[in-house]
């Protein structure tokens, strides 16, 4: 609910933060679990990852490592690249991306609206590769770029230990069972468990990642369709958190597409691929029965909107027109 006021901003920094739970019953009906929510965090001005790129631009301001003249640079499958590059354009600093060819047009697209530079790198070096060849480019850049280090910089995980922590804490409390949160850069694994772990040590944190990119627990490298999470190497940001990781579970790439399509049919939300594998991932937790108290509540994040993924191949599909009544040369 809502007070029915509306807030100005003054700036895109207001904008970030602070976003609604929804408590997902028609995907979850049964009443005698626990309760399944989602924060949705595409209510962000783009996503997610809104939170750690101001966190990081505004440290890298303070200490006066990016200005007008200097070229901020990140490798990101996506999410943080349009937020670093929004945020450039507001403040008026020049970003570059590098980012794996595999990742949705869309992205490529929204990055150039906001003036920022795309350099694509081979899909099978996934973001890790990206990675190394943006700290080659700004290692020979003279001091003329500054790589913004997003998989190892602790302000990624600041900006979730000073807001979407505290967020779901005052919100859940005790009831507070579970987060389940996506293993990309593994700021917000990071953050949101050192906040959440030092309130409560028996919630549970869950990350998930790629079944066939699965490096955090152990399992094969490979390509996959997970955008956003799988980066195909151990962040520092993950070194830093792993002793408070209570478990990882694998998504298949059909699971999380097939889970994903499933989202907006049943609860009338547009989300993204990481997404639909949280909402698999909420399911299993829900046959074990240490979550059967409907008293208790499980937290997914939707990170981002699916908007960012119509031209993925064979997720949302336009298979329902009725094409009978126009001529085929305007198909």
């Amino acid at each position: 609910a809502t007070s029915g006021t509306m807030s100005i901003v003054s700036g895109y920094e207001g904008l970030v933060g602070n976003t609604p739970l929804m408590h997902l019953k028609n995907l979850f009906p049964e009443e005698k679990v626990a309760q399944i929510y989602a924060k949705l965090e595409f209510v962000n001005p783009f996503s997610i990852k809104d939170r750690p790129g101001m966190s990081m631009i505004n440290q890298a301001i303070k200490e006066g490592k990016i200005n007008k003249d200097i070229e901020l640079v990140e490798a990101s499958s996506g999410n943080t690249a349009i937020s670093l590059a929004a945020i450039g354009a507001s403040m008026g600093f020049p970003v570059k991306i590098f980012m794996h060819s595999g990742c949705s047009m869309e992205r490529r697209q929204i990055l150039n609206a906001f003036g920022a530079r795309v350099v694509l790198t081979p899909a099978e070096e996934l973001t890790g590769g990206a990675r190394t060849r943006a700290i080659e480019y700004c290692d020979a850049s003279n001091g003329k770029s500054y790589f913004l280090n997003q998989h190892s910089n602790p302000h990624n995980a600041l900006a979730h230990v000073n807001g979407t922590g505290p967020e779901l804490w005052n919100e859940f409390g005790e009831k507070l069972q579970a987060v389940i949160i996506g293993m990309g850069t593994c700021g917000t694994i990071e953050g949101i468990s050192e906040y959440l772990k030092g309130k409560n040590p028996n919630i549970q944190i869950i990350g998930f990642e790629p079944s066939s990119n699965a490096c955090f627990s152990g399992g094969p490298k490979g390509k996959h369709k997970i955008i956003g999470i799988g980066p195909g190497f151990l962040t520092e940001n993950y070194k830093r958190a792993k002793e408070r990781i209570d478990e990882i579970i694998t998504v298949t790439d059909d699971i999380a597409l097939e889970y994903t399509r499933k989202i907006p049919r049943v609860e009338g939300l547009l989300v993204g691929v990481t997404s639909g594998a949280a909402v698999w991932v909420a399911e299993q937790l829900l046959k074990r029965d240490e979550y059967k108290d409907p008293s208790k509540v499980i937290v997914t994040l939707f990170c981002d909107s699916g908007e960012r993924y119509l031209t993925t191949p064979g997720l949302f599909p336009a298979d329902n027109v009725d094409t009978s009544m126009v001529d085929e040369s305007e198909l």
